[in-house]
């Protein structure tokens, strides 16, 4: 068999495996019933109300936060619950700011635990924070009183009111490090923003903070369990390009992300917003207007029975699956892409910047290596500077011109965020030139002996670095690795002289196109704080 031969029977062996790799979506055989459902919606809906006006301005650290969680202990402890209040410190603008979750407990006829979490803290924006959340303080109250009447259950469950999700969800990442025994949580469900009358139905997040995703059987039995009830709300999965995204940036902003990052199955249930209330739900959305003006016992209805369903199916569950991601799951043809072809696809895209190196330098692999030293220093003069204006912004921490934080800087529209420091801006923009401008000089200095390289092996040698990296984002993320898609540009600049010099230039700038891209998605569409997003990104990176 010739070569050419071979090449068209390998292009034919992969695309048949792309092709065959979607496998049908996990069934849930539901074994709960539907007649058993009994959340009460005026029940709940009198919960929300109350405890959105009798505990208003409850932010993290300030008095009625604390005296919000007394009385959430207080609810479950009259309806039967086990409560605790733990209580613990972190740093936040830099100043010790008191957390309080409420951790109650329903003993079951086996230690493995269903973990529910609603959060009792609020934005500093809001005042009554009565869709934020108090609608879902008032879910997890209901399904309290609902599931301790039918005691004993086949599985423990654990309610937790969980403080400072404003601020990275601390409560969820704090029950989660001082649990005895995390392996035994079954499954996670997360209720946050799940009452304003506009809702059309309720969506799950699966992201998870900082590394994994979300197992797919989950989510799924969520959709299926609402079916099953016949009158409820359907359950919104993410669209594929929002699960590309979602897992190459896994940076959660609900409960859910750290019971997914420590790798429990878990969901985060949401409001779904039709688009001609969009406007409306922003408005109100970590403002003021976040009161029970807004909210519904109607959507409380479906918001509550949902997840009681989807716990009522766990509890009549003897064993659970087990898909973890990566994966893409398509939901208009039931189908699911995970495993080895999955994973062909990401050896094969960091394969392509190997092969860009090595043909681009086409040597002996001992002349390779001495021409890549020869431009190494040329490389690290451009991109130490980056490393080190990085480093600055630790320093204007511990200076004080930047604050610190547990995890993340602060919440959507709060004023530090959208309001940037300018002493710092502009020590950080100065030390970036200021490091750039010598890095060059001593490039020039003491490395002027070194003949500079060509064009080819600068490319080369970028390619290599570049597959370096897609290699370690396969290995912790693959999905990472579309941050390196654009760069595929790369393969087109040629060095050009002259005035076709600036297309190497619109080609380099295209290989940005995604970072460019995301800052936009992030900053000026989801959190529209514009330009002021590039301050909420020099405060991120100043946490180590």
């Amino acid at each position: 068999m010739t070569n050419m031969n071979i090449k068209y029977v390998g292009i034919i062996l992969f695309v048949t495996l792309i092709l065959t790799a979607c496998s049908a979506e996990p069934q849930s055989l539901i074994t709960y019933d539907p007649d058993s459902l009994n959340f009460d919606k005026q029940n709940a809906f009198a919960l929300q109300g109350q405890f959105a006006s009798q505990f208003p301005n409850r932010s993290s650290g300030q008095p009625n936060n604390h005296l919000a969680a007394e009385w959430i202990e207080k609810q479950m402890i009259a309806y039967g619950w086990s409560c605790q209040i733990d209580t613990w410190t972190v740093i936040n603008y830099s100043v010790p700011v008191a957390m309080n979750n409420v951790v109650c407990t329903l003993p079951g006829e086996s230690n493995k635990e269903i973990l529910v979490v609603a959060h009792l803290d609020q934005a500093s924006t809001t005042i009554e924070g009565a869709d934020n959340d108090a609608s879902g303080i008032a879910i997890l109250l209901e399904l309290g009183k609902v599931f301790y009447a039918e005691k004993p259950l086949p599985y423990s469950l654990a309610y937790v009111a969980t403080d400072g999700e404003e601020y990275g969800m601390l409560g969820t990442r704090r029950y989660l490090q001082t649990h005895a025994m995390p392996d035994n949580i079954i499954a996670g469900i997360s209720l946050d923003n799940v009452g304003k009358a506009l809702y059309t139905g309720l969506k799950v997040e699966v992201v998870g903070q900082f590394r994994k995703y979300g197992q797919i059987w989950l989510p799924l039995m969520a959709q299926d369990v609402a079916e099953a009830a016949g009158d409820l709300w359907t359950v919104q999965l993410r669209a594929p390009i929002d699960q590309i995204l979602d897992q190459a940036v896994p940076i959660s902003f609900m409960d859910q992300g750290p019971m997914v990052a420590l790798g429990i199955p878990s969901i985060g249930f949401a409001g779904v917003i039709p688009p001609e209330s969009a406007e409306l739900s922003w408005s109100t959305y970590h403002t003021p207007l976040d009161t029970m003006e807004y909210e519904s016992a109607d959507t409380l209805y479906h918001a509550g029975r949902i997840p009681e369903a989807l716990i009522r199916q766990l509890l009549s569950m003897q064993s659970f699956p087990n898909i973890p991601g990566p994966y893409l799951y398509f939901e208009a043809s039931h189908q699911l892409f995970r495993g080895p072809a999955l994973y062909s696809l990401f050896i094969g895209f960091t394969a392509i910047f190997f092969v860009g190196a090595v043909s681009f330098a086409r040597t002996d692999f001992r002349t390779k290596l001495a021409r890549w030293a020869s431009a190494l220093p040329h490389f690290l003069s451009l991109w130490l500077p980056l490393v080190a204006s990085l480093l600055v912004l630790y320093l204007l921490v511990a200076l004080g011109l930047m604050d610190k934080y547990a995890v993340y800087p602060g919440t959507t529209k709060d004023p530090v965020i959208v309001t940037p420091h300018w002493p710092a801006v502009i020590i950080f923009l100065a030390s970036l030139v200021a490091f750039y401008f010598f890095s060059r000089r001593i490039l020039q200095r003491f490395v002027k002996d070194v003949k500079t390289p060509s064009f080819g092996v600068v490319k080369s040698l970028a390619f290599m670095i570049v597959g370096l990296g897609a290699l370690y984002f396969m290995i912790i993320n693959p999905f990472s690795l579309l941050f390196l898609v654009p760069t595929l540009f790369w393969f087109l600049i040629t060095g050009r002289k002259g005035a076709w010099r600036l297309l190497d230039i619109v080609l380099l700038l295209f290989g940005l196109l995604i970072v460019f891209a995301l800052i936009y998605f992030f900053g000026f569409v989801i959190q529209r704080s514009n330009l002021a997003v590039l301050w909420y990104l020099m405060m991120m990176f100043s946490i180590k």
